[in-house]
Order: structure tokens, then sequence, then C-alpha cells
């Protein structure tokens, strides 16, 4: 079950405000997508984690300002790296 931005062992509170926070920034970047896949076990977590941070990259490129886009581009990476240290 997708449990939202965030590892597992954050309070659901917390996981519920950033994964609000992180959809104003992101459109394509789906959490939910990615939890779905990482308990499915199909592709591979790094292969998951790869397209996450694809995606994230994408939505960065269709922002309008360049203070924007360097923001998001800025949380897909840290958002990728907390992901494979993390899950």
């Amino acid at each position: 079950m997708p449990n939202g931005l965030g590892p597992y062992w954050f309070p659901s509170a917390w996981r519920a405000g950033l994964t609000r926070v992180s959809s104003l920034y992101f459109d394509e970047c789906n959490w939910s997508k990615h939890d779905a896949a990482y308990q499915r076990g199909h592709p591979d977590r790094a292969t998951c984690d790869r397209l996450m941070l694809a995606a994230c990259l994408r939505d960065s490129s269709r922002t309008t300002t360049i203070p924007r886009m360097l923001a998001c581009t800025a949380l897909s990476w840290a958002f990728w790296a907390l992901v494979r240290c993390f899950g």
C-alpha cells in the first residue's frame, strides 16, 4: 500500500504533509506509483528510483521560471538521494 512521501517510520501526518507540499512542485512524479512498484518488486528498487527521478526532472523542466526550475531540480535530486538511502 502506498504510504506517500517519506519513509514508513515517519508519522503519517509528516508523510501527508510532505506529499501535499511536493504536489506543489511535481505532477508526473507520482509517489503512489513508485510505492506500488516497490511492493510488486518489479522493476527492481534501483530502477524504480531512477524512473521516479526521471519523472521529477521532467516536471522540473516544465516549470515556468528559472528559480522554480532550479528549486524543483534540487528537490528532485534530494528526493532521489533520500529514496536511495531510506527506501
